[in-house]
């Protein structure tokens, strides 16, 4: 392999201006409400919210290696462990944060068995040969029905886990359902805590049912940012504390006690920013959909007064989570690269700062990088070894990656339906031309590389 070669023209330059050098923040205590919450099984639940309640967090970290965190494993029968961690409290921006707990997947009576044996560093000491063995459980919690029709399915034993809380305090014990399922020859593992908190609270004029849950992140505490939010039993963006609800032009903060009994809804009445996406060429530019991350606080474009191809949003410092920007007939996809576990990257800093009377300006005129997760650059390579070659298109400056580029002359299919409400319609990709070379130059493989 000589070279891999990407052409990109660099498309969009992102400004705002702000009133307030200040963390966003909510209003005086006088707004505030405090509402009564009260702890349900997720079992009890039907309709739209049933699957998210029910999966628990993805263990992302799952494969064929032992980890090397890990001082001991037990003696294992299987010829093929599962070995895996899942972190808990984590960033959603940053999968290696949080705390992470170590398991493997064994089979009792050898290869071929079936996955009958879990060990779960539940102690958190990377010891695996001093916790109980989790079984598959045979007294499964009332209401959960295995195989769904989907991937076949098995509930273990339930743990309970300690969580240290920001102070380094102990947290209660949070309880949790290992899930594992299986898809060929892949298996997929979720941890599940099968109660979560509801009541009613009121946005300005509208009372709403609330639910608050540890879902795509096992927190151990109701007050994390990462904790699920649902309002009115419906999913409609990232759900999460941080993603701050919108209720008649006026953004929400939703501030739960650690314990989930109570929780305190706040009004932002703090200063807003302007955010103007302009294109280099003077095309017409505009933010079509996505979401800003910041400490504490997700703002979702929907949710943002707009003027044009102005957005107004709450002061403070940011980063594109997501974002879809529409400049001229093409349309790019910019999000955080997000590192994987165990992947030694940076994650993406918060590289929009708004500031008093002056305008903050993000650019992604560079030349991007091209990155490869796969070969790796220490890997060896053999005469006629068969190689799957990945690679993202990075702005190494902020670590941010081009999740696709369309052109908006050519749709593609039926408007997607998104969780709001709201479509999206889909265009043809414009998928990078990757040519492979050997030392002599010849060509040994070429074709698209699909954004992904």
């Amino acid at each position: 392999m000589k070279a891999i070669r990407f052409s990109l023209t660099s498309l969009i330059l992102f400004t705002l201006a702000g009133w307030l050098a200040v963390a966003p923040s909510a209003s005086a205590a006088g707004s505030a409400r405090q509402f009564e919450l009260e702890e349900f099984s997720v079992f009890e639940v039907e309709g739209p919210l049933q699957y998210m309640l029910r999966s628990g967090q993805y263990a992302r970290d799952c494969g064929d290696e032992p980890d090397e965190r890990v001082k001991t494993y037990p003696s294992l029968k299987s010829a093929k462990p599962v070995y895996g961690s899942v972190s808990f409290a984590m960033d959603l921006l940053d999968f290696n944060s949080g705390q992470a707990y170590c398991f493997v997947l064994d089979e009792s009576g050898g290869t071929g068995t079936g996955y009958d044996k879990l060990y779960f560093d539940a102690n958190h000491d990377f010891d695996l040969t001093n916790d109980s063995v989790l079984k598959p459980a045979e007294d499964l919690p009332e209401g959960f029905e295995a195989g769904r029709g989907g991937p076949q399915e098995t509930m273990f034993e339930s743990t309970d886990v300690r969580l240290v809380g920001a102070a380094n305090e102990t947290l209660p014990p949070v309880t949790v359902w290992p899930r594992v399922l299986t898809a060929g020859s892949r298996r997929i593992v979720f941890f599940l805590v099968p109660t979560a908190r509801r009541g009613k609270i009121t946005l300005g004029s509208k009372e709403m049912d609330v639910i608050l849950a540890q879902t795509s992140v096992v927190t151990g505490r109701y007050d994390h940012p990462s904790t699920g939010l649902y309002l009115d039993n419906q999913r409609t963006g990232i759900n999460v504390l941080s993603d701050w609800p919108e209720v008649d032009g006026t953004l929400y903060r939703i501030l739960p006690t650690p314990a989930g009994d109570k929780v305190t809804v706040q009004a932002y009445d703090g200063a807003f920013g302007t955010l103007e996406v302009q294109s280099r060429g003077g095309a017409p530019a505009e933010v079509v959909r996505g979401w800003f991350h910041g400490e504490g606080i997700i703002i979702d474009v929907a949710k943002c007064s707009k003027d044009g191809s102005k957005l107004s949003v709450p002061v403070g410092d940011y980063r594109p989570y997501y974002l879809a920007v529409r400049v001229g007939k093409l349309r790019a996809g910019v999000r955080a690269r997000i590192p994987e576990p165990r992947e030694k990257v940076p994650p993406a800093p918060l590289g929009l700062h708004v500031r008093e009377d002056q305008p903050c300006v993000f650019k992604l005129d560079q030349k991007p990088d091209v990155v490869f997760q796969t070969p790796e650059l220490s890997e060896r390579l053999e005469p006629g070894q068969e190689v799957q070659i990945k690679a993202v298109i990075v702005d190494s400056a902020t670590n941010l990656m081009l999740g696709g580029l369309e052109d908006t002359t050519r749709k593609v299919g039926e408007p997607l339906k998104l969780p709001d409400g709201s479509e999206y319609q889909r265009y043809e990709s414009l998928d990078p031309v990757i040519k492979v070379t050997n030392a002599a130059g010849e060509t040994v493989a070429e074709g698209k590389m699909p954004f992904g």
